[in-house]
């Protein structure tokens, strides 16, 4: 029972996950096991997580319906690197590090719409890294089966919001030019994050838990051209998409961990969105809003101070809103996310 205080700390090194299928909604972190060590003591003072996630969008929404699984293909492999520095009295600062390596295969980017055969344009690099500072709001010492944390944060423009790549336009004749915004690096913008996270033990072999986390953008565009290397369109001026916008995006989760000896098991519910509008700052420029509902289930194995775990998003509900923020265009889904990796006590 001593370790249940501590088992949401693993969560708040990376568990916020964005991509979960949806290319409108950016990576900017990893996942972690959603439990520590039962042997974990107070002088231990440093966690290392390292997560690889992969999915390829290839089914295509408009609104929340689906059109087809051969316009286009998104391929986004992220590997993540966080570490988190454990205080006295419930503090802790955590630092996540993202490198992504992307890749969009279609026709519309590069001859047009409905050509054939479809080109692929890459992105590869560092992505935008997060420093963030947590609270127990409650006495770990003291509150064993079920505590609060809260969490403020800043998230850097490190990653290359500008990444540029070729875009075929005849047999001849190629135009280099940002990449479309869902292999994008980064969006441009210093965010402000902030996170809530609750548990509750029933017993040795069952707990649940909820995370909460909410990315404000106040940036309202990054002045990235949307226009992969054409000229623009009158509707496009008209809307203010042109160039890039500088969303914000959020994230709830809600599960259960079955714990026998090495072995947990975990199921969640996830919800994810980028809203129409941001909560500071203004909404021009090119955004793909939408939302995405996944179920979550996954497993934990121990050996010795590693813990190993892989998780399978499966999305059920999908939708991209049609606006002019997006001239109606439509929005790539995922059918499942891969998310497997190592979380170390250091």
């Amino acid at each position: 029972m001593k370790w249940f205080p501590f088992f949401l700390l693993s969560i708040l090194i990376g568990t916020y996950t964005w991509s979960q299928g949806c290319v409108a909604i950016r990576n900017i972190a990893g996942i972690s096991p959603d439990l520590l060590f039962e042997n974990i003591q107070p002088n231990d003072k440093l966690l290392l997580n390292v997560t690889n996630r992969y999915f390829a969008a290839s089914d295509t929404y408009r609104g929340d319906k689906f059109i087809t699984d051969t316009l286009v293909t998104n391929r986004i492999y992220t590997l993540n690197i966080s570490l988190l520095r454990l205080f006295t009295h419930g503090w802790s600062l955590g630092l996540s590090v993202p490198v992504s390596a992307n890749s969009r295969n279609n026709g519309a980017d590069h001859k047009g719409p409905g050509t054939l055969p479809r080109y692929t344009t890459r992105s590869f690099g560092l992505g935008d890294v997060r420093f963030t500072v947590y609270k127990w709001l409650l006495n770990p010492a003291a509150s064993k089966k079920g505590n609060i944390q809260g969490g403020l944060g800043l998230k850097l423009p490190t990653g290359d919001f500008r990444y540029q790549d070729y875009f075929v336009r005849n047999d001849s004749t190629k135009v280099l030019a940002p990449v479309d915004q869902a292999i994008q690096l980064g969006d441009g913008g210093t965010g402000i994050t902030g996170e809530l996270s609750a548990f509750y033990s029933f017993n040795r072999t069952i707990n649940i838990f909820f995370t909460g986390f909410y990315l404000a953008n106040p940036r309202d565009q990054n002045g990235v051209s949307n226009l992969k290397g054409r000229n623009a369109t009158q509707t496009e001026i008209n809307n203010n998409t042109t160039v890039m916008s500088v969303p914000d995006q959020y994230s709830f989760r809600v599960g259960a961990n079955l714990q026998f000896q090495k072995i947990v098991f975990t199921a969640s519910l996830r919800y994810e969105k980028v809203p129409v509008n941001d909560l500071i700052g203004g909404n021009k420029g090119f955004r793909r809003a939408a939302s995405i509902t996944s179920v979550e289930p996954g497993v934990t194995y121990k050996i010795k101070n590693t813990l190993a775990f892989v998780y399978i998003g499966i999305p059920f509900q999908r939708e991209i809103v049609q606006n002019a923020e997006n001239n109606m265009t439509p929005a790539g889904f995922a059918k499942c996310i891969v998310t497997f990796g190592l979380q170390f006590k250091l």
